[in-house]
């Protein structure tokens, strides 16, 4: 991942994919780890710390993922940052605009970088957009069938967000911005 990330121009577009897919699981098992080695040295002293990852991969949104991921800086996103801009008690436009702040500042909050505020961008329009296509997708869903075949749709659910959150990890690992956007055009 650090080789092709480091000069994305050097390789061909299956390296491209292959590396931001590889570095889905390395973000995973870093953030995860790490937190899994304070929350076992807490314990060694008597403490117990929440958990801070639950399967986020297995996630069937993007508001489940994030309800999976990285737990304790979400909730804290949510109650200092969402709640008192009015969450979603709201009228519609307002909701929107709330999601998309608190996802520009978790991107500032991560560096003071424009592809780190791309990235939060990403994920405040994802979840917007599925907000926005709810009815959409079931009438959809429902019309396709794919609502009679319950495990493949979990499943399409799954590997949907999984490409969604991959694809934004993209514009998170890039060093710049010109390499974020040449990684994603190619």
């Amino acid at each position: 991942v650090n080789q092709i990330y480091g000069a994305p121009t050097n390789f061909s577009p299956a390296l491209l994919v292959i590396a931001t897919a590889l570095f889905a699981f390395q973000i995973y098992g870093d953030f995860s780890g790490y937190t899994d080695m304070a929350r076992g040295a807490a314990q060694v002293m008597g403490f117990k710390l929440t958990r801070n990852f639950k399967q986020p991969y297995h996630a069937q949104s993007i508001a489940d993922f994030w309800k999976r991921w990285h737990m304790s800086l979400s909730n804290w996103f949510r109650d200092y940052v969402y709640v008192p801009l009015g969450g979603n008690k709201v009228a519609i436009r307002r909701f929107y605009m709330n999601i998309l702040i608190v996802f520009l500042l978790s991107g500032l909050w991560h560096g003071a970088s424009w592809t780190f505020i791309i990235w939060g961008a990403i994920h405040g329009v994802y979840i917007v957009v599925s907000h926005v296509t709810a009815n959409i997708r079931h009438v959809f869903a429902q019309t396709t069938g794919i609502l009679n075949a319950p495990s493949f749709h979990k499943l399409l659910k799954i590997i949907t967000t999984f490409l969604l959150v991959t694809f934004a990890w993209i514009f998170f690992r890039a060093d710049t911005f010109t390499d974020a956007l040449y990684i994603a055009a190619h």
